[in-house]
């Protein structure tokens, strides 16, 4: 029986050994601190436990304040119970993690606690968690799969006090008075609306000229405009430099990129939020002669093979998008390819998504892509304003955008910001890994009234069908 070592017991490294234990391997688990890895304890599950809860909580408030003839809802006194909300972060953490367990146990898989080293590139020395005892094992294939860890910018080093990543405020220590993003990718913008909620005055600054640079521009403008309804200050086109640490305070400059208009403000807390970096600095690589790219990923083939034949690499070790999804899946290319199959990572259709209310998501090129390629194309749109479900749930705010290749009526790009847009986009997706054309899609019928009406009218207002435009 062939054995398989994975290094990590995040998403891509437990549906790894899920998957190959299924085939008939014997499958060695390694993790280090918990198993779910960064995504299910101190990422994706708790911070959408707190997004989707405090975004309740906005709604029934806006809700509440909205009068015809008098309020929806009566009293005045509503506050979030946050011990309450901690609580049931780790009640679903726990829950997960449980289940994961039995998994493991029912497959077979062998669960081992420790930091791995490559000793060469079949071989790992494992230090216990429990003990200060060290092993050896060997494999006939090893999956490296131990995720990321924050980035920060120079002078703003982690103390986990008065200068965090997401790992540091996952769980709410305390919520500061004066709150500093840097950065406004999906993690500082997702955070920046629970400390709002939350009663902080917050502060998002992104050096680039575009609140969240990932974002098709149309939507960008959109989500500045939201997240500016809600009281929180955007510094777009702002350098951000560390000054002082006092005893409670962080002192920061601003320097425009502009016109190098200069700025000092004090914040209780900062937030550094510029992104991940491949978790590999303790892995001594080195020893298997492992390759990795100018950037610090490894670097692997289509197939997710590294430099050595008998060693892989998925999730954010890799220079792809850094999202639970992406490690699934790759996990699920790379367990094939280990049974024999010859199967190539296909990463173009990789949805990424922002929480909270409104969500945004998105597959695809930009606009501002699409014309650098000099394609032909037509845009499709549809507001939630003109949504029966929208305006009966009271979630009005977001926009679909659709593009449209114009001679083969193909799908290049969708593009979100609304109630249940993580949903409504793996519609798009599946469309677009299958070229379904947009006629073809048309021919669908939608449900009424659901948020999925508002996709197909920007599907149909592409071929200048739509009814409500």
């Amino acid at each position: 029986m062939k054995k398989v070592i994975i290094i990590g017991a995040g998403p891509g490294g437990y549906y790894s050994a899920i998957n190959l234990a299924k085939s008939g391997y014997k499958v060695s688990l390694i993790e280090k601190e918990n198993i779910g890895g960064t995504c299910l304890n101190v990422g994706c599950i708790p911070t959408k436990s707190l997004l989707d809860q405090t975004s309740l909580f906005e709604h029934f408030q806006t809700l509440s304040a909205k009068s015809i003839k008098q309020k929806l809802f009566l009293g005045d006194n509503i506050q979030i119970n946050i011990d309450a909300l901690k609580l049931f972060q780790i009640e679903v953490i726990n829950q997960l993690k449980q289940g994961l367990e039995k998994l493991f146990k029912a497959k077979n898989i062998e669960l081992i606690y420790g930091k791995a080293q490559f000793l060469s590139g079949n071989k790992l020395q494992i230090a216990h968690s429990n003990d200060t005892k060290h092993s050896e094992l060997e494999a006939d294939e090893i999956i490296i799969a131990t995720g990321s860890m924050p980035r920060t910018i120079p002078g703003f080093t982690f103390d986990g006090r008065l200068i965090v990543s997401s790992d540091n405020i996952w769980n709410i220590p305390y919520v500061p008075k004066r709150l500093l993003v840097i950065g406004s990718g999906p993690i500082g913008i997702e955070f920046a609306r629970v400390f709002k909620v939350l009663g902080s005055t917050v502060t998002v600054s992104e050096i680039k000229e575009s609140l969240c640079p990932i974002l098709d521009l149309e939507l960008s403008d959109n989500l500045s405009r939201s997240l500016k309804r809600r009281g929180i200050e955007l510094k777009i086109n702002r350098a951000t430099k560390f000054l002082e640490k006092l005893q409670d305070t962080v002192k920061v400059e601003f320097l425009s990129t502009v016109d190098s208009e200069r700025e000092i403000r004090e914040y209780d807390q900062v937030l550094v939020a510029v992104g991940r970096k491949p978790n590999i600095e303790n892995l001594s690589i080195e020893k298997a002669e492992i390759e990795l790219e100018p950037t610090g990923f490894i670097k692997t083939d289509e197939y997710l093979k590294t430099n050595k034949p008998n060693i892989w690499a998925i999730g954010d070790v890799t220079n792809y998008p850094q999202l639970a999804h992406t490690a699934s899946s790759q996990a699920r290319v790379v367990s094939q390819n280990i049974t024999g199959k010859k199967i190539k990572f296909d990463d173009r259709f990789i949805p990424s998504c922002i929480f909270g209310y409104p969500e945004v998501a998105f597959v695809g090129f930009t606009e501002e892509q699409i014309k650098e390629r000099n394609i032909d194309y037509k845009t499709g749109k549809s507001l939630y304003l003109a949504s029966g479900k929208a305006k009966a749930s009271g979630l009005t705010e977001g926009i679909v955008k659709i593009i449209m290749e114009i001679n083969t009526r193909k799908i290049l790009g969708a593009h979100i910001i609304g109630a249940e847009a993580s949903s409504l986009i793996h519609e798009i997706v599946i469309a677009m890994q299958n070229n379904l054309t947009v006629d073809q899609m048309t021919n669908s019928i939608h449900a009424h009234p659901t948020y999925s009406e508002i996709l197909l009218e920007a599907l149909e207002d592409c071929l200048g069908e739509a009814i409500h435009l």
